[in-house]
């Protein structure tokens, strides 16, 4: 087959976000798989990107520099003619900005994150205009795709009520975790735990968050929950910007949690394990994600997880999580209390937590993946 992907969320601003990772890792196993197919990436002139396919050849492209929240614009204006340009038989849309209507014979396949522009006014609000502009056009061509997929069954369930998509053109692809790095062996690596715990100046049982700071990761009610459950306890919250939230560090203060409360900053994946693996339990009560890998990820490193009753998190906790209202601090709590003194439950959550992450890997992503596209294109 020949194919065409879009593979700039791997060389512009999206490179260090879910975007940029989610489509780093699934072309990467995509590549190991799809062996025969010619594939051409459209990619950014002057933007280094190491091979992905065996039979690849790229499309450099310039975006417009400025005002560069228009480049939507542009895309939409030139991406069809580097499509037909590539002849492939199906283009692969890997961000909002390259939703396409299918032109001449290529078949367009569109991957769908979430919809939580849409879903939250406040945060399309938030946008400038020239974003606003871009989701209210660019949203609505995945009508128009040979088919989609969503990352999660709550965000195929948004696009059908937002969109009215047509279900049965959409399939839900899972998307992975690194199991070479996200197991019970790293979790587990005493030296290197001792090394980071020092480091971070920690000592004793302590709960951990993984994530942004931004609103709808509901820290705040994290925080009153924390307050609530009467320990003595730490919890971590890890994430880059979690160091200069002056909301967050108003909240630490109002709650009296000084001195319990550590920020680390930006962890890298190298030793997110070893903090899984340390905590007492992983506290996620998010109120939107499309799919939230940082569930999936504590679960493969044998740490329990408690996590929110809404969209895609009860998909990825299955059995393994304690699930709670995200809007009710007493829920958070007491989750937070029973996983730290019912050490029964705790070893039950970790057993059926890893059995849980077992079904998210890469390796069936791409698979899956590569099966969409085949049936766009006719050959599945």
């Amino acid at each position: 087959m020949k194919l065409c992907i879009d593979a700039r969320p791997l060389q512009n601003g999206h490179r260090g976000r879910g975007v940029g990772v989610l489509t780093q890792n699934l072309l990467t196993h995509m590549g190991r798989q799809a062996t025969d197919d010619e594939v051409t990436l459209i990619t950014l002139a002057g933007k280094p990107l190491s091979p992905l396919f065996r039979r690849e050849r790229r499309i450099e492209t310039r975006r417009l520099e400025r005002p560069n929240r228009f480049n939507w614009l542009a895309d939409q204006l030139l991406l069809p003619g580097v499509v037909a340009q590539s002849g492939a038989e199906v283009f692969l849309a890997t961000d909002f900005n390259s939703y396409l209507i299918p032109r001449g014979g290529t078949r367009v396949v569109s991957l769908a994150y979430d919809l939580i522009p849409f879903i939250f006014r406040e945060t399309m609000a938030s946008q400038p205009l020239s974003v606003r502009l871009g989701l209210r056009t660019n949203f609505p061509k995945l009508k128009e795709s040979t088919a989609v997929i969503a990352i999660s069954q709550a965000t195929k369930n948004d696009l059908v009520r937002r969109f009215d998509l047509d279900p049965a053109r959409i399939s839900v692809v899972y998307p992975g975790i690194d199991h070479s790095l996200f197991n019970l062996s790293t979790a587990g690596d005493e030296t290197r735990r001792r090394e980071l715990l020092d480091r971070l100046g920690m000592a004793g049982s302590f709960f951990l968050y993984v994530g942004d700071s931004e609103w709808r990761k509901n820290l705040r009610r994290v925080l009153e929950a924390f307050a609530a459950t009467g320990t003595g306890m730490k919890i971590v919250l890890a994430g880059k910007r979690a160091l200069t939230d002056s909301a967050l560090l108003g909240w630490i203060e109002e709650l009296g949690l000084q001195g319990r409360v550590v920020l680390p900053g930006f962890v890298a994946d190298a030793d997110l394990p070893l903090l899984y693996g340390a905590a007492t339990a992983f506290v996620f009560p998010s109120l939107y994600e499309g799919f939230g890998l940082p569930v999936a990820e504590a679960m493969a490193c044998g740490c329990p997880v408690i996590t929110s009753t809404v969209s895609s998190l009860p998909e990825v906790a299955g059995e393994a999580a304690l699930l709670v209202d995200p809007c009710k601090v007493a829920e958070i709590s007491a989750a937070m209390v029973k996983v730290l003194k019912e050490p029964e439950l705790r070893g039950q959550m970790i057993a059926a937590g890893l059995r849980q992450a077992e079904q998210f890997s890469w390796e069936r992503a791409a698979q899956e993946t590569l099966t969409v596209i085949a049936g766009a294109g006719g050959r599945g």
